[in-house]
């Protein structure tokens, strides 16, 4: 005999964000897009690179850009020391660590809790929509086009 579940049964698979913190303010990143958080203990700093990419660095062999977000979304540059932390994004193969202060958690992303407000002066290409919380909203990062605004071809698996 074949049971079928009932409608209150079937999981919904519910959409959820990597909060984060930028100087001092949080950020959200679609978890399906992030894959861990790494302190990389040392990196390697690229000669002539783009003002973004503070270097590169080896997670398990692999070498990756580790790159510092907040020009592009308006704000001054991190002071990066020896030690830094980063959430390693992918996107359409590309694997990059973002710089980041701090983890804050897990949000769903689902319901009217997401608002698209379109742009965001400064900052609107890679500005998803926002989270709206208790606390305040919270911004939710492109991570497609905070790649491509990098020069990253997400179709070639490279970082400019």
């Amino acid at each position: 005999m074949t049971t079928l579940s009932t409608p209150a049964q079937i999981a919904v698979p519910q959409r959820r964000a990597c909060l984060v913190t930028l100087a001092g303010y949080p950020f959200a990143v679609e978890v399906r897009y992030a894959r861990e958080v790494v302190v990389f203990d040392e990196y390697t700093v690229v000669p002539l690179a783009p003002p973004y990419l503070l270097g590169v660095a080896s997670l398990r062999g692999n070498i990756m850009p580790v790159v510092d977000v907040r020009p592009l979304l308006g704000m001054a540059p991190a002071v990066a020391g020896h030690e830094v932390r980063a959430l390693v994004v992918e996107c359409d193969g590309v694997k990059v660590g973002l710089l980041i202060d701090e983890v804050l958690g897990l949000e769903a992303l689902d319901g009217p809790s997401l608002a698209d407000d379109g742009h965001d002066p400064g900052a609107g290409h890679v500005i998803a929509g926002r989270l709206q919380r208790e606390g305040g909203d919270v911004a939710l990062l492109d991570v497609r086009a905070l790649l491509t605004a990098m020069g990253g071809d997400t179709g070639e698996k490279a970082l400019a």
